[in-house]
């Protein structure tokens, strides 16, 4: 029997929780941006190996909200914390300390592992004095230095997280990666493409609306709309004449076909919808529920 549990990876935006995940699996499941926001959704991303199965949760950054939708993630990230076995705390060694997570952790009941990350960017001592210091906040959790970008300090962590772990029954059948629908993973690859390829102000304004997803055995035909708030952030995803939808369309089939490893087509439209981020009935419609 496989030592199995469920893992909230936690922290502020931009702290490398999905880069995180991403190694651990192995491969790229979720989507990595620069971009604050990047992740909108606790996802379930799923481990194996021949002794266990951990369920890892990401949640969206932890950030100060903007308008109902940021209201909605900071809650989800917040709730994700309940009901699992393990808290993986992702700290940006980078950046100066901020406190304010680690003092809500501070009493938790559940288990709570430190992965301070980026150490590959700032000296040793500068990281082991900033570490400490959340230490000292969190004395019973369990830290470790790493690298999510390289790799370093991922088998150590794999390892750490299944010490928590108890033997029991397999939540998901070996071979899922998520617990979402394959449209949802090639939205997700759809928008990070956008995060990457926009300008700074857009992509927080972005959402994919899936249309309809054709598949065979030779390819997949990837129909969606690139939903923004304004006429001028339409402008600048479709680019002059039309660049900018065309390499995001570019690069999406290049990214979801090497995933899939089927031949894809991706057509998208750009759609505007003013402040639906604010918006009772649109949030409501593409999953976000108040």
């Amino acid at each position: 029997m496989k030592k199995v549990g469920y893992v909230c990876v936690y922290g502020r935006a931009n702290a490398g929780k999905s880069t995180i995940i991403n190694k651990c699996l192995g491969f790229k499941l979720l989507p990595v941006s620069s971009k604050p926001q990047t992740t909108r959704d606790n996802v379930q991303a799923i481990y194996n190996d021949d002794d266990s199965q951990i369920v890892f949760v990401d949640t969206p950054g932890v950030f100060k909200p903007h308008g109902k939708l940021g209201s909605i993630l900071l809650r989800d990230a917040e709730s994700a914390k309940e009901g699992v076995d393990v808290i993986l705390y992702v700290i940006d060694g980078f950046e100066a300390p901020n406190f304010e997570l680690a003092n809500k952790l501070k009493d938790s009941k559940i288990p709570v592992v430190i992965a301070f990350n980026k150490i590959d960017l700032i000296p040793a001592d500068i990281g082991e004095e900033r570490l400490n210091r959340y230490k000292t906040i969190l004395p019973k959790a369990k830290a470790l230095e790493i690298s999510a970008k390289s790799g370093f300090g991922i088998e150590d962590l794999i390892k750490t997280l299944k010490s928590f772990l108890k033997e029991g029954e397999e939540p998901y059948p070996n071979g899922e990666v998520s617990d979402h629908p394959k449209e949802f993973i090639i939205s997700e690859i759809i928008r990070e493409k956008c995060m990457r390829l926009l300008s700074e102000e857009v992509p927080h304004s972005i959402y994919i609306d899936m249309k309809a997803l054709k598949e065979d055995e030779k390819g997949m035909e990837v129909y969606a709309d690139i939903i923004v708030e304004k006429d001028s952030e339409k402008a600048i995803v479709i680019g002059k004449e039309g660049k900018m939808i065309s390499e995001i369309s570019r690069f999406s089939e290049e990214s979801i076909g090497n995933y899939f490893g089927k031949r894809v087509y991706v057509n998208l439209m750009v759609k505007t919808i003013p402040d639906w981020r604010n918006s009772d009935r649109y949030l409501k419609k593409f999953g976000y529920e108040e």
